[in-house]
């Protein structure tokens, strides 16, 4: 490969700098906390990845399952006989039993590094991300915390900012997402084109920039806006959408027809979560309604059906639903108080995350046995991998986000790592989450039911997608979590 001129200085719409991440970095609120907390603006409440700040893409990654590390013994009375569920084994299978099913990864040696935030929301790192994906180029990835940059990444690149990449071949580094994409596009000619017609990638770029531009009035610091204003811009915004369905309309189901370009890649971050959030904040809209604007559900579901985006990158219903009300607090209430019309829309979104995990939880057998074996590997390899830092977040006493939801206490750290064996082993298994709750832990001291079924729903509340893994793995851990905490309260 021929060596590449330095990247142009970054424009500040298509990088990610703290101030301009409100979408993005406050995400982890919902993701599972295990060291790297986030810092900055919203540091009170947020929280950090299972992964740790380097890490190695499906590509290229060489994973290295260690066994867990000594736990406190649980205190407590053991399994109540009467509840016991009759068909499980008393204890799950160790860790290393269960990296004995994990088959060594074999993937190709990287082409390049990307260099993304830690929260996996970014949208312009997600633009690149499956940039990358979609190309079919191996690669590693770094991840940078937003909040504490290290000083090497600061050397290395101007800006400071997100996302940059770094070529294996030369050793130089690009940033700037747009000019990383063009630089991609012409360092590997033999994948798809992103910018084959790049004037018209660029008109049609920004339609769905301006739908951007509309929304932001209507997503956040909404709390003292009277309803004659809010009307006001609910009007621009709806325009602003109504031009994007005519443009798709005259010829999708991507911006610039049958093929997917760049435009599509910069436009889904940000309209993906859009779609999720919009009707719970002051917008009261939903940009994915098929009676209204068809072309445009058109489009979600042509993204949606690129394995690129939707095995990695797509975030899920509940994660996006969970975070909707946190940011309204953040940036709408006063010292996160929200009041009036505000306050019950947080409310709405609030009881939305509830239901969306009490219908996991009442399908969780259909949902398991439906995932993809792909999925239920990946989210087993992160259990695998990360487990003693989940324990870590579950039995914390000081957690650093989502202070709201029920931790367990640090002596029940053997409860919590035996539910995370036997969620590992149902997702390697195939085996009902039912027959599987555990009874006993790691030492043969009996579990309580209510600790066993605490653990699960508190972990399944934490998971995140993208951020701690893909929306379909997350999906598979939700299921198996859910199905031994429902079986466990009946039986």
């Amino acid at each position: 490969m021929r060596p590449m001129a330095r990247a142009r200085a970054v424009r500040p719409r298509t990088a990610c700098r703290p101030r301009l991440l409100a979408a993005g970095a406050s995400l982890a609120l919902c993701a599972l906390a295990a060291g790297l907390a986030v810092q900055g603006a919203v540091q009170a409440s947020a929280g950090a990845c299972w992964l740790g700040a380097t890490r190695r893409h499906p590509w290229a990654q060489a994973q290295a399952h260690g066994g867990a590390r000594p736990l406190p013994r649980a205190r407590g009375a053991g399994w109540v006989t009467r509840r016991a569920l009759p068909t499980a084994a008393a204890a799950p299978p160790t860790w290393e039993q269960l990296a004995t099913r994990v088959a060594p990864d074999s993937r190709p040696e990287p082409l390049l590094t990307l260099y993304r935030d830690t929260n996996g929301w970014c949208p312009f790192c997600e633009r690149v991300w499956i940039a990358l994906r979609e190309k079919g180029i191996p690669y590693d990835e770094v991840l940078i915390n937003l909040y504490d940059k290290p000083q090497w990444y600061k050397d290395m690149v101007p800006t400071s900012l997100v996302p940059a990449v770094k070529f294996a071949s030369s050793g130089e580094v690009v940033w700037e997402s747009e000019a990383i994409l063009r630089r991609l596009d012409s360092e590997f000619p033999e994948s798809r084109p992103l910018f084959a017609e790049p004037a018209r990638v660029e008109a049609a770029a920004e339609l769905p920039a301006k739908v951007m531009n509309a929304s932001m009035g209507l997503a956040y610091r909404t709390g003292d806006l009277q309803e004659e204003s809010l009307e006001d811009r609910r009007a621009k915004l709806a325009s602003a959408i109504d031009s994007l369905e005519e443009h798709l309309a005259g010829g999708g189901p991507f911006l610039l027809g049958k093929e997917l370009s760049a435009a599509d890649l910069m436009a889904v971050p940000m309209l993906e979560r859009y779609g999720f959030q919009l009707p719970y904040f002051a917008a009261e809209l939903q940009i994915r309604d098929p009676a209204r604007w068809p072309a445009i559900a058109g489009w979600f579901d042509a993204m949606e059906a690129r394995p690129a985006y939707s095995e990695r990158v797509v975030g899920d219903e509940y994660s996006w639903t969970a975070v909707a009300p946190v940011l309204m607090r953040i940036f709408s209430g006063q010292n996160g108080t929200l009041e009036g019309p505000a306050a019950a829309r947080a409310q709405v979104a609030d009881a939305a995350a509830a239901n969306i995990l009490e219908s996991l939880e009442e399908n969780a057998e259909v949902l398991l046995s439906g995932a993809p074996k792909s999925a239920r590997l990946e989210a087993a390899e992160k259990l695998l991998a990360n487990h003693e830092a989940v324990v870590d977040d579950a039995t914390a006493l000081e957690p650093k986000s989502q202070k709201e939801l029920l931790r367990l206490d640090p002596s029940k750290r053997l409860t919590v790592d035996a539910v995370l064996r036997a969620a590992a082993g149902v997702l390697l298994s195939g085996e009902k989450p039912g027959d599987a709750a555990p009874r006993e832990d790691s030492e043969g001291a009996g579990l309580q039911p209510a600790d066993v079924s605490a653990a699960c729903r508190y972990i399944a509340a934490r998971l995140c997608a993208p951020r701690d893994m893909s929306a379909p793995a997350a999906t598979a851990l939700r299921a198996a979590l859910l199905g031994m905490a429902r079986a466990v309260v009946l039986h």
